[in-house]
């Protein structure tokens, strides 16, 4: 089976993800934001994760950039961090279930219902509160019809 292109998914839902996802593919879905999650302690130190380095441990050798090696995963990591504090207890949940769990499938509902409202390419305008009784109010819905 070939691997799938991120930069033409037009939905996540079936993704299986991937073990690693270049910059250029970044597009928010849930599955891209978990796995920086999974490796946010790379990210922090301004290291965007190689397939080498996820492997091996190591960092990627030598390469030709044209800005600051630490922009491209500073500004992810702090845009997901910022997200997920309006998220609460779930967010930190979030946060502590990527670093253990090996796939999305296995997170917690709570700790889904955070990624979900932090997966997405702008921030949702409503309250995460707010967000959360729509998405019960329509699983409801569903399951009733």
């Amino acid at each position: 089976m070939a691997e799938l292109d991120c930069r033409k998914c037009k939905s996540w839902k079936g993704c299986p993800g991937k073990e690693w996802y270049s910059f250029s593919e970044f597009r928010w879905c849930a599955q891209q934001v978990f796995w920086a999650l999974k490796y946010a302690w790379i990210l922090r130190q301004g290291l965007w994760p190689s397939p080498e380095s996820l492997v091996e441990g190591g960092v990627r050798g030598r390469q030709t950039i044209t800005e600051g090696r630490f922009v491209k995963a500073t500004l992810i990591i702090s845009e997901i961090d910022s997200r997920i504090e309006t998220t609460g207890w779930r967010g930190l949940l979030l946060k502590e279930e990527c670093i253990n769990r090996d796939r999305m499938i296995y997170l917690s509902d709570n700790a889904k219902d955070a990624l979900y409202y932090v997966a997405g390419w702008d921030r949702k305008p409503r309250s995460f509160s707010g967000w959360v009784k729509d998405r019960k109010y329509h699983k409801k819905a569903i399951k009733m019809s």
